[in-house]
C-alpha cells in the first residue's frame, strides 16, 4: 500500500469520530477531546504515518480503560496501537520512531516514580498503606512494558 492511501485511510478514520484535522510542520501531534481537534503532521513517510497513527489511537479512544487512565499507560497504549497499525497497512515502524518511543515511555514512568518519591518524603495526603499500594501497582506497569519490548 502506498503512503498516500494510507494517509487517506487514517484521516478518513479521524474525521468519522467527528474531529477536524489540522496539519503541523514537524513530527509532533496532539488531539483537543473537547474540541474534536485533531493535530498531525503532513502525511508523506513512514515516520509521518506513525505520528499520526499514535494520534489516531487518541482520536478512538481505546488508550482510556476504566476512567481516568495514568498518562504513562495512556501513551504506551498509543504507542502500541500505532506500532499494530502500521503493521496492518504493510509498513514497517521506523526503528527512531521505535526509540523515540521508548524514550517517552521512560521519561513518563520516571516522572511517575519522581512524583511518588516526593510525596513519600513531603508525607503530604497520603498514607503509608496507600503509598505501598502505589509503588506497587507502578513496578507492575513497569513490568507489563518491559513484557511488550519497550525496553527503558
Amino acid at each position: 500500500m502506498e503512503i498516500k492511501k494510507a494517509a487517506e485511510m487514517i484521516e478518513a478514520e479521524i474525521k468519522a469520530k467527528g474531529y477536524s484535522i489540522e496539519y503541523t510542520k514537524g513530527l509532533t501531534g496532539k488531539v483537543y477531546p473537547a474540541a474534536k481537534r485533531c493535530f498531525i503532521p503532513y502525511i508523506l513517510t513512514r515516520k509521518s504515518l506513525y505520528v499520526a497513527c499514535h494520534q489516531l489511537s487518541h482520536v478512538l479512544g481505546n488508550v482510556y480503560i476504566k476512567g481516568k487512565s495514568k498518562r504513562d499507560l495512556i501513551e504506551f497504549r498509543a504507542e502500541k496501537f500505532a506500532h499494530k497499525k502500521m503493521k496492518e497497512l504493510g509498513f514497517s515502524v521506523p526503528r527512531e520512531m521505535t526509540e523515540r518511543a521508548t524514550k517517552l515511555i521512560g521519561r513518563k514512568i520516571r516522572r511517575v516514580k519522581k512524583r511518588f518519591l516526593r510525596l513519600y518524603l513531603n508525607r503530604k495526603k497520603s498514607v503509608n498503606g496507600k503509598l505501598q499500594s502505589i509503588w506497587e501497582d507502578q513496578n507492575k506497569k513497569d513490568q507489563e512494558i518491559k513484557l511488550e519490548g519497550f525496553n527503558f
